[in-house]
C-alpha cells in the first residue's frame, strides 16, 4: 500500500510538471499569476495581410513577449483558420482558444448590443479619430445604464478583459455596377453586404438592401452577383481582394467606422503575471495608435489599385444636390433610429449614443448639427 501511494504521488507530480510545459525546478517556483511562462492560442479572423494584423496583433503580441520577458508567449492563427470571424466568444468560453484577437461585438449585437454605435455615420473622422475616441470611450465612467458603464456592459459583465483594437477607416459605399446618379438609383434592387444592425439602419432609410454578413465572404457574394455592392473601408480593399471587383464608389461621406477588441476571459488575465498584464495595458494603446496611422497611409494605394481595375471614385461634395441630401439625411436619421432601437429594448441608447458622439467631437470628429442638437 505505501508504495502504491508513492507511485501516485509521482505521477501526480508528473502530471503537474506536463502542464506547466515540462519546466523543472524547486517546488517555490512563481505560479502562473506570478508569471510563470504560459503560451496563449491566439486567433484572428481576418488575413495576415490586413492592417489590424500587421498593426496590431503582430506588434502587440511581440511587445507582450518582450516586456515579460518571454513568459508569455503566443500562437498565432489568422485568416479564420482557428475560430471564423464571429465565433470568438463561444469559443474563448469553450476554452478552443486564449486570446480573441477580432472579438466583434457588431457581429454580435444581441450579446455585444453597444459596440456598433462606432459604425453611426459622421460628417468627418478618420481613424484616428476614431481610435482616440474609442480610447475614452473603454476608460469613460459614464453610466450607461443600471450605474454600469460602456466597459462594465459590454465585457466585464460578460466575464471578459478586453483592448480595443485600432479603428478603420471610414466605411464607404461601393458597388459593382450600380452608380448612383440620382435618388431613383437607391432601390430595394440593390444588395449591399452589411457589418452591423447600423448599416441595415442605413441601408433601410437609403432605400437599399442590406445583406449582413462577414467581410470574409462579400468576395465570394460579389464574385456570384449574390451581393451588389458592399459598405466597407477602403484601406482593406486588396487584403480582401475587393479592388478587383468594386467599380463605383462614393467617398467623403464616412458612413461609420468598424472596431474589434482584442480579449480573453477573465481567467486568463488572471493567469498571466505582472508583466505580460501591464504589457497589454499599456502597449496596446500606443500600438493602436500607430495601427490607424497605418490604415491611414493606405486609403491612397488602395483606391489606386481600384482604379487601375476600372473603378470610379466620386466624392460626395460632387455627387447631385438630391443625393447629397438624401446621403446626410441618412446620417442622421441613422442615428435616431438607433437610438429608439436600444430604447425600445430598454438598453439605454440615448446615453450609449451621446457617450460616442461626444467621445468623438473631443477626438476632432464633425457630426451634423441634428446629431449635436440631440440631448
Amino acid at each position: 500500500m505505501k508504495k502504491g501511494k508513492w507511485m501516485s504521488v509521482l505521477l501526480a507530480s508528473a502530471l503537474v510538471l506536463g502542464a506547466c510545459g515540462g519546466e523543472t525546478g524547486s517546488s517555490d517556483e512563481p505560479t502562473a499569476k506570478a508569471g510563470e511562462t504560459m503560451n496563449l492560442r491566439a486567433s484572428s479572423g481576418v488575413p495576415d495581410k490586413h492592417f489590424w494584423h500587421r498593426g496590431f496583433f503582430d506588434p502587440l503580441t511581440k511587445a507582450v513577449e518582450e516586456d515579460s520577458d518571454g513568459q508569455t508567449t503566443f500562437d498565432i492563427f489568422t485568416a479564420g483558420e482557428l475560430v471564423t470571424l464571429g465565433g470568438e466568444l463561444d469559443a474563448l468560453n469553450s476554452g478552443q482558444m486564449d486570446i480573441a484577437l477580432t472579438l466583434m461585438p457588431p457581429y454580435d449585437p444581441q450579446r455585444f448590443p453597444y459596440t456598433e454605435v462606432v459604425m453611426l455615420p459622421t460628417l468627418e473622422s478618420d481613424a484616428g479619430i476614431a481610435t482616440e475616441a474609442m480610447r475614452k470611450m473603454m476608460e469613460s465612467d459614464r453610466e450607461i445604464k443600471d450605474g454600469k458603464t460602456y466597459y462594465e456592459l459590454e465585457f466585464a459583465d460578460k466575464g471578459l478583459v478586453a483592448f480595443a483594437n485600432p479603428a478603420t477607416e471610414p466605411y464607404v459605399l461601393s458597388t459593382t455596377k450600380q452608380e448612383f446618379d440620382s435618388v431613383d438609383d437607391f432601390s430595394a434592387a440593390i444588395r449591399v453586404r452589411t457589418a452591423s444592425r447600423v448599416h441595415e439602419i442605413l441601408a433601410d432609410e437609403l432605400g437599399i438592401t442590406a445583406q449582413s454578413m462577414p467581410i470574409s465572404d462579400a468576395y465570394d457574394a460579389l464574385s456570384r452577383n449574390a451581393l451588389d455592392g458592399i459598405i466597407y473601408n477602403a484601406p482593406d480593399w486588396i487584403a480582401f481582394g475587393l479592388d478587383e471587383l468594386i467599380k463605383h464608389t462614393i467617398t467623403g461621406v464616412n458612413l461609420g467606422h468598424f472596431i474589434g477588441h482584442t480579449a480573453m476571459t477573465q481567467e486568463t488575465w488572471d493567469s498571466l503575471s505582472p508583466e505580460a498584464q501591464e504589457a497589454f495595458k499599456t502597449r496596446s494603446i500606443e500600438i493602436a495608435a500607430d495601427g490607424a496611422e497605418l490604415t491611414m497611409g493606405e486609403t491612397e494605394e488602395n483606391i489606386a489599385a481600384n482604379e487601375e481595375k476600372g473603378g470610379q471614385i466620386i466624392h460626395f461634395d460632387d455627387v447631385s444636390p438630391e443625393v447629397h441630401e438624401k446621403l446626410e439625411d441618412a446620417v442622421v436619421s441613422s442615428w435616431i433610429d438607433w437610438i429608439e432601437n436600444l430604447d425600445s429594448q430598454d438598453l439605454g441608447g440615448k446615453e450609449m449614443a451621446l457617450l460616442w458622439r461626444d467621445m468623438l467631437v473631443e477626438s476632432g470628429a464633425v457630426l451634423p448639427q441634428a446629431v449635436m442638437d440631440i440631448e
